[in-house]
């Protein structure tokens, strides 16, 4: 609430009811009843004067707020209840805020008083400056005060509007935690539109000789329905007058202070958001330092983070100086470079390099909601930036060198858009392979590889189910061998089992086992049918199969494993460890299979079936891996199209 006195915590707005009645509020009901009515303030802070403002009887109990028993109603003569209060709004060391009903008026108000019985003279004073600074800044973000009074013990207080809505303070800190509906609320435009009140507001304070001297997100209260105030007044410099050796802004902040609280006997207002030249305690204070400490303000707006540390630290940077670039701070949040310029000059150590007002502070950033960006700047970031991709490309080829000229030429493209030299770079750095595979590329190509041989397995899985409908063909042939069948048999439901089961969760493990099982198959075919008639068919299909998986096995190995698979039962015809299957006599060529009383019929269609068996699962797996083929070619033509469609070209400039 406004008005809380230097050394009081922040507190949060709180909403209070509209109502013409105090049956509404559900802390017990109190009245203030005024003696007449309202005097004209006294020229001066002095507490001497005080006599002069008029006297209220109050009704409150002494147990609860250590107040001396009211005198009796008849001692008011003509007086009127006036005020009913409700809920303590906050409360500090020295002063404390309540809700109330104006019951003449029929509105709800804000009551602030001083919480001593008997306060001495310099919080007297404190408290009188704050109520007549406070009253003279008449604007539309400054609360207005209705009327200062002084109770039946002497004590001043001062009625003022009671607002409704929430302090900067919380809305940053629900957006740094990612709140979806203060997110919504609370955009990024509406808190600069929010921001550039505010500027107007502190200029017209300072036109009236005022400088706040303790600006920070507590102090600015944004309003249910789009109204901007600026609290707390209480530590606030007139220009005009000779300050006061209890208002200097000397003295050291406790270890202990809160990042937002203001500390009496400390410097005057919040480290980390007040100017050096307060920290310095100099004489000549002006409004150049509540325009630093809107620049603090804009930063945290920007970043959601504050420029300075919090505690003693934020002396030290505060005289020091931070980069207070708002883009350098949150990298995953994209700020603009007129922003970043605007809060480099508002924040700068020296006062004379900041904005000369605090309405060309505000008009800054309205120009940038306004969309008037500032081209000459942007155009010598755009050519510092393109300098920067080209050095990194001439220190090397590597991935760190190319990442960096890429970043730097977006940035470059993205602050002038219409170079055609940034365009041009990026364009070839886009389109142009490098020289080594980025480690970012070769995990998603594995990860590529891995989807790939999951694929190749589920074919496997058919072709394996091909394979098993051959044995009761065979049989029918007249192949009828037992261990042809249980060995045939066996393999098939193996590699199945493979694939179905460990090919998910390990294709590599799956891919090994499944390759060594199919060689084994391709051996007992060429055993069974001659190497020369059967073996070589599978032994093609398995290469087609596995050749594109290069980090399972290399293609060339692949190839000879199955070659050698496919005769291996020929070289054992050879060294005689077999009888032959195959031989030549003059003109014939003779092949001879592991069968007897072969069924010519069943011979020839089971041969038949084998080819078009044949031909067909290599049809499918060339199709697949066409088609996988033609989907990555696509995929790269569209994203080519859509980069150059992206990237400004000369005929689309008309250069």
């Amino acid at each position: 609430m406004d008005g809380m006195d230097p050394d009081e915590e922040d507190t949060s707005m709180v909403p209070v009811p509209q109502a013409d009645t105090a049956e509404v509020y559900s802390a017990p009901v109190r009245r203030i009843t005024i003696a007449g009515f309202q005097a004209p303030l006294p020229p001066t802070d002095d507490p001497d004067t005080l006599a002069g403002l008029p006297t209220i009887a109050e009704t409150w109990p002494t147990n609860a707020t250590g107040m001396a028993p009211a005198p009796p109603d008849t001692n008011l003569g003509t007086s009127a209840h006036r005020y009913t209060l409700g809920p303590i709004l906050g409360r500090g060391g020295m002063g404390e805020v309540y809700s109330a009903h104006d019951e003449q008026i029929g509105r709800s108000v804000a009551i602030k008083r001083l919480r001593m019985n008997e306060p001495s003279p310099d919080a007297l004073t404190r408290f009188l400056r704050e109520a007549r600074i406070q009253g003279r800044l008449e604007h539309p973000a400054i609360v207005p005060v209705h009327e200062l009074w002084k109770d039946d013990l002497g004590r001043p207080f001062f009625v003022m509007k009671q607002l409704t809505g929430v302090t900067l303070l919380d809305v940053l800190g629900k957006l740094a935690v990612g709140s979806p509906e203060t997110q919504k609320q609370f955009t990024r435009q509406r808190l600069l539109r929010a921001f550039s009140d505010v500027c107007l507001a502190i200029e017209f304070a300072h036109t009236r000789g005022v400088v706040h001297r303790d600006l920070k997100p507590a102090n600015i209260v944004l309003g249910d329905f789009g109204e901007v105030y600026v609290l707390d007044w209480g530590v606030s410099r007139v220009m005009t007058e000779e300050e006061r050796p209890s208002f200097a802004d000397v003295g050291t902040l406790a270890d202990g202070a809160g990042y937002n609280e203001t500390a009496a006997g400390a410097i005057l207002g919040t480290p980390g958001y007040i100017a050096p030249e307060q920290i310095r305690g100099e004489s000549d204070l002006d409004g150049r330092a509540d325009v630093y400490a809107l620049g603090t303000i804009l930063f945290e707006i920007l970043t959601l983070y504050p420029l300075h540390p919090r505690g003693q630290a934020a002396i030290a940077s505060a005289l020091n100086g931070v980069d207070a670039r708002p883009s350098r701070r949150a990298i995953d949040r994209v700020v603009p470079p007129e922003l970043d310029a605007i809060c480099v000059r508002a924040t700068a150590v020296e006062r004379t390099d900041r904005y000369a007002t605090a309405r060309a502070l505000g008009d800054a950033v309205q120009e940038f909601l306004d969309g008037d960006r500032d081209f000459v700047l942007r155009r010598e970031l755009a050519r510092t930036e393109l300098q920067t991709a080209r050095n990194a490309l001439a220190s090397g080829s590597g991935q760190k060198e190319r990442s960096i000229a890429i970043r730097a030429a977006a940035r470059a493209l993205a602050f002038d858009p219409t170079s055609p030299q940034p365009a041009d770079l990026l364009g070839r750095l886009m389109l142009e392979p490098p020289t080594e595979v980025p480690k970012e590329v070769e995990q998603e190509l594995e990860q590529a590889d891995l989807e790939s041989l999951r694929k190749s397995a589920r074919f496997g899985t058919l072709a394996a189910l091909a394979y098993l409908l051959f044995f009761p063909i065979l049989a029918w042939i007249g192949f009828r061998e037992p261990w042809y069948h249980v060995t045939g048999v066996a393999l098939c439901m193996f590699i199945v089992a493979v694939e179905v089961l460990i090919a998910p969760k390990n294709p590599y493990l799956s891919g090994y086992l499944a390759i060594s099982a199919n060689l084994v198959m391709i051996a007992l075919l060429s055993r069974i049918v001659s190497p020369f008639l059967i073996g070589a068919g599978p032994a093609t299909v398995i290469v087609m199969l596995l050749a594109n998986h290069r980090r399972l096995i290399n293609t060339w190995l692949l190839a000879a494993l199955c070659v050698f698979a496919t005769l291996f039962p020929w070289i054992l015809e050879l060294w005689g460890v077999l009888s032959p299957r195959a031989f030549v006599q003059g003109d014939t060529f003779y092949l001879t299979t592991g069968g007897s009383n072969l069924n010519e019929f069943a011979a020839l269609f089971g041969l038949v079936l084998y080819i078009v068996v044949l031909i067909v699962l290599a049809t499918v797996l060339s199709r697949i891996q066409d088609n996988e083929r033609r989907k990555v070619r696509r995929d790269l033509q569209i994203q080519a199209w859509q980069l150059k469609e992206l990237l400004p070209r000369q005929d689309k400039l008309g250069h």
